[in-house]
């Protein structure tokens, strides 16, 4: 697992996503994206200096979009994803993004992020 499904990912980083990345690194000094290094799987954001997988999850997780999609699967997948990245030593961290270029809203979660890691 792992391989289409994190390419897949890559292209579908939202704008918000990448700026709360940025933020990480400006902040932190180990950081990886989209690296499936959870038994196949991906986080969006590995903060290494903390060992916090961050998931940058959008409205694909929570409603149906396309005719195709199954936000049941896509919610299983995350359940294993969790999983997996705990198994791994990791602290799972969600971030429920439902709208469109914010940035004053990825600077919000970052704050919120920081208060419970820093």
């Amino acid at each position: 697992m792992g391989g289409r499904a994190t390419r897949d990912l890559e292209i579908r980083r939202s704008k918000n996503e990448i700026y709360f990345a940025d933020l990480c690194n400006k902040n932190f000094k180990d950081i990886k994206t989209n690296e499936a290094m959870f038994n196949g799987w991906d986080a969006d954001i590995v903060i290494e200096d903390l060992k916090v997988a961050v998931m940058w999850n959008g409205v694909w997780h929570y409603k149906k979009i396309t005719k195709n999609h199954s936000v049941k699967q896509v919610q299983n997948r995350d359940r294993l994803r969790i999983i997996e990245i705990e198994k791994m030593g990791y602290i799972p961290y969600i971030i429920k993004d439902m709208g469109k270029y914010n940035p004053l809203f990825v600077e919000n979660q970052f704050n919120k992020f920081l208060e419970k890691f820093k």
